[in-house]
């Protein structure tokens, strides 16, 4: 298909704000996005010696960093603080890994985007597909930390798919945002590889917000990564059912927070291949 073809069918249906018209148009390139999903893993390990192993290595690196020194600091105030530590990093990993390849997407892909035609979103959707599929290969570390530790299981571990998807919408709403605001704010990769690193101090990973800073803790509790860690310790940590409020209004939120962003995307998105 011609690029000039391309750009007048990616119009007619993008400065629309239908969501059922842009969805169908992503289900025809269903094997383009596979493809593209499987080129983003590929690439991520290319000229790796370990390979998909880094799935498992990287975030149980993490965990011995942190576990070595946070646990004497908060080993007595957090019961199994090795499982506590792991369920929230995983978690994080997901969302700092694919946030962080977002503000580059579309200048990264420009070439592709030129030559041929597909959906757009294409990319945001493959990037957090690769990462969703290297959460699930992580989370089976925490089912042998459980087992060593003797930390109790339980049938809520069958939430961990729902919650993960739903982070999995969230975060593709903000790569979606970002990735198009940054083709006309270029210095958007800088300023969000700052808010990453000063969110995972703000965001109770590898601490409770209620032992650490009580006089915030409802504050920093708030956020939507916060609420995301809550569940996923409600249900890995815990062993309970997550919480009810915290799901509800989280579920409200992403489906707000996509709309706005996908709203902003189509605004955006027909000036996208000309800027990059």
């Amino acid at each position: 298909m011609t690029l000039s073809k391309a750009k007048n069918i990616d119009n007619s249906y993008g400065n629309a704000f239908n969501l059922v018209e842009s969805y169908k148009e992503i289900w025809r390139f269903k094997s383009f996005l596979l493809n593209w999903t499987k080129r983003e893993l590929e690439i991520r390990y290319k000229g790796s010696i370990l390979g998909i192993l880094w799935n498992f290595l990287q975030p149980l690196l993490s965990l011995s960093i942190y576990f070595f020194l946070f646990s004497r600091l908060l080993g007595g105030e957090i019961d199994n603080y090795l499982i506590y530590l792991y369920s929230g990093i995983i978690s994080w990993i997901f969302f700092l890994q694919t946030i962080s390849q977002s503000p580059l997407l579309f200048v990264s892909g420009s070439a592709i985007l030129k030559k041929i035609y597909f959906p757009s979103e294409i990319l945001s959707i493959s990037v957090v597909f690769s990462g969703l599929i290297n959460y699930f290969i992580s989370f089976f570390i925490i089912i042998v930390l459980m087992f060593f530790t003797e930390a109790p299981f339980s049938l809520n571990l069958l939430w961990v798919p729902l919650i993960a998807i739903l982070q999995a919408f969230f975060i593709y709403s903000t790569v979606l945002l970002i990735s198009s605001l940054t083709v006309f704010i270029r210095d958007l990769n800088q300023i969000v590889s700052t808010i990453l690193n000063m969110l995972f101090f703000l965001t109770p990973v590898i601490y409770k917000a209620e032992v650490m800073v009580p006089k915030y803790a409802s504050i920093l509790n708030s956020t939507p990564i916060a609420a995301f860690l809550t569940l996923f310790r409600d249900v890995i940590y815990e062993a309970t059912h997550p919480s009810w409020m915290v799901l509800s209004w989280l579920s409200l939120f992403c489906f707000i927070w996509y709309l706005f962003c996908h709203f902003v995307f189509i605004k955006l998105r027909s000036s996208i291949s000309d800027l990059i």
